[in-house]
């Protein structure tokens, strides 16, 4: 290795005149300064990974793109569980995923589109590859019938109309005065189913009998019909737990005094009324 010199001069003063001063060679070593190499290895090794990298990330942009545009992952199957009053072909046909591509299915707007179906309550989609999408349904359930404008309909506990006709048998009954007619999809007066499904819950429990109709009449309010043919006036559909109450209270002084009642007017809170 060929080493740089420095020179050092060991006298100020020359003897004659012309003379040079005597020279000391002093190396780069002895001064603790090393020569530095240009590491040429090690750029080689680092070009060569570097055109490895750029190799790999193309063949994975190939295959990436190769997958995308492959029919293996094109929706080939839509599995829907969990529905029984909504046909499957129904649900097939708003979902319109079927064809669509794996990657790019747009199931939020699926399941947006498949939540306006009046008798879904929820639903889910998840993929499952590489050609299946799963749809889970959960439908309205029905829980009484709605009575207006002389058609009966299938209402679920929020006042969703899921049917142009009556609930099974057994089912609570709710009257409206209301003359305008509904469709499937409609959602009646939500207070009010609120407030018949609290009467026809706590009405056994509360007085001992069950009603058989709740009402909602223009001018009158709230009007309960029981299975012995009572009636009772609430008024309005708020304080359901008090009135009721007061109705208990007035049911067993009337038994113990062996009173007979067909009409029981609570609307006025504190001062009911017998007939």
């Amino acid at each position: 290795m060929n080493e740089k010199r420095i020179v050092r001069r060991t006298s100020i003063r020359r003897e004659t005149v012309g003379q040079k001063r005597p020279r000391q060679v002093i190396s780069r070593k002895a001064l603790g300064v090393q020569a530095r190499r240009l590491p040429q290895v090690e750029l080689g090794k680092r070009w060569i990974a570097g055109g490895i990298g750029s190799v790999v990330v193309a063949m994975i942009l190939i295959l990436g793109l190769m997958a995308w545009k492959s029919s293996i992952f094109q929706v080939g199957h839509v599995r829907v569980q969990g529905n029984s009053e909504v046909q499957t072909q129904v649900i097939l046909d708003k979902a319109g995923l079927l064809g669509d591509n794996m990657f790019t299915a747009d199931l939020a707007g699926a399941q947006s589109d498949l939540q306006k179906i009046p008798q879904i309550a929820s639903v889910k989609l998840e993929r499952q590859w590489p050609n299946t999408i799963r749809v889970v349904v959960k439908e309205r359930e029905a829980w009484g019938t709605w009575d207006q404008a002389g058609v009966q309909y299938t209402i679920d506990r929020d006042g969703v109309v899921l049917k142009a006709h009556p609930a099974e048998f057994g089912k609570p009954m709710v009257r409206s005065s209301d003359q305008s007619s509904l469709r499937v999809g409609d959602r009646v007066d939500y207070q009010a189913v609120a407030a018949a499904a609290e009467l026809f819950e706590k009405l056994p429990k509360t007085v001992g009998i069950n009603a058989t109709e709740v009402a909602f009449v223009a001018g009158k309010g709230v009007q309960v019909t029981t299975a012995e043919g009572r009636t009772a006036l609430f008024g309005d559909s708020s304080s359901i737990a008090y009135k009721l109450a007061v109705w208990a209270a007035l049911a067993q002084d009337a038994k113990a005094k062996n009173i007979s009642y067909t009409v029981i007017d609570l609307r006025f809170g504190n001062r009911p009324v017998l007939q």
